[in-house]
């Protein structure tokens, strides 16, 4: 079964106090969009950024094989600012070769890789430029699997929320309206305030588009519909490719806290819904793990909860 890293790789270092802290051995350079414009990032400052950010998963990626994981979510930071050097980036034939030689230790692998671009890609908004900006966002990420030589399927998925609350119709019309490369790996999440399992299972029946069921999310926004229900209908979503879910937790101590307390992610998961927990030890799910601590999360919850790999 696959229990995904999200984004990051935690190690392990002791300060001289002898305290301890977990800092990410996938080493990101990022771009400030304000130092940039008044540029203060020369060519060979942006291209070593980029081509570092791929190298860094390349040597990172031994990581996953150590510790048999066969999921993992690539930033969507690879490429900062990527939208202001575009060209520059596609037109990198080595950044372009090492984007396929990480897409190769993927797929020769069977490690399932996806992504999740962040909140302001709301393609049914009410602003035609946010809906331009957002099919550009996702046309970062498409870009991105391509020069991996990932294959059009939601098995390697590039997960979204629904975007504006009320406007179901819109979010179905722009769907049906992207290019292949995006469309064919799209998911659509479940959120806690906009889009529950019950209305993207409408989205899903008039665009193809699978449900990414997140179970932390639909105690927030369930619209009436029974756990077993949502589980069983977002898998359905599916058809012959293996779902994809995410789990998380509140943090112990917040349960009666705000509900922006309540709804961040712990550090640790402690509680796994028993459908969740049983499809993935039968493996017939991957789930995404949305803990603060990453790997250390992941191989606590597959020990703690008895699954094998």
């Amino acid at each position: 079964m696959a229990l995904g890293v999200c984004c990051q790789w935690l190690e392990e270092r002791k300060k001289r106090d002898g305290t301890s802290v977990y800092e990410n051995i996938i080493d990101e350079k990022n771009l400030q969009l304000g130092a940039f414009k008044a540029g203060k990032y020369d060519e060979a400052r942006l291209r070593f950024t980029y081509r570092n950010n791929v190298k860094q998963h390349i040597q990172f990626f031994p990581k996953l094989l150590e510790n048999n994981i066969k999921s993992f979510r690539l930033s969507s930071a690879l490429f900062p600012l990527f939208e202001y050097n575009e060209a520059m980036i596609k037109n990198d034939s080595e950044l372009k070769s090492d984007l396929a030689t990480l897409g190769k230790l993927f797929l020769d692998n069977g490690i399932r890789i996806t992504t999740h671009p962040g909140q302001f890609v709301i393609i049914n908004s009410d602003t035609d430029r946010i809906i331009q900006n957002s099919i550009r966002e996702l046309s970062y990420h498409a870009w991105i699997f391509d020069t991996m030589n990932l294959p059009l399927t939601p098995f390697h998925a590039i997960n979204i929320h629904g975007g504006k609350r009320g406007k179901l119709e819109k979010l179905i019309e722009v769907t049906n309206s992207l290019p292949d490369n995006i469309r064919k790996r799209l998911t659509f999440e479940n959120d806690e305030r906009c889009y529950n399992v019950k209305q993207l299972i409408q989205v899903h029946e008039k665009t193809g588009v699978p449900v990414v069921f997140d179970s932390h999310h639909y105690t927030f926004n369930s619209n009436d519909l029974v756990l077993s229900d949502a589980f069983a209908q977002s898998i359905k979503t599916w058809g012959n490719t293996k779902p994809l879910q995410h789990i998380s937790n509140t943090e112990v101590g917040m349960e009666s806290g705000s509900f922006s307390e309540r709804r961040a992610h712990s550090a640790y998961i402690r509680y796994v819904p028993e459908l969740q927990l049983e499809a993935a030890r039968l493996d017939t799910i991957d789930i995404d793990v949305e803990a603060k601590m990453k790997n250390f999360a992941l191989l606590k919850m597959r020990q703690e909860h008895g699954i094998k790999v």
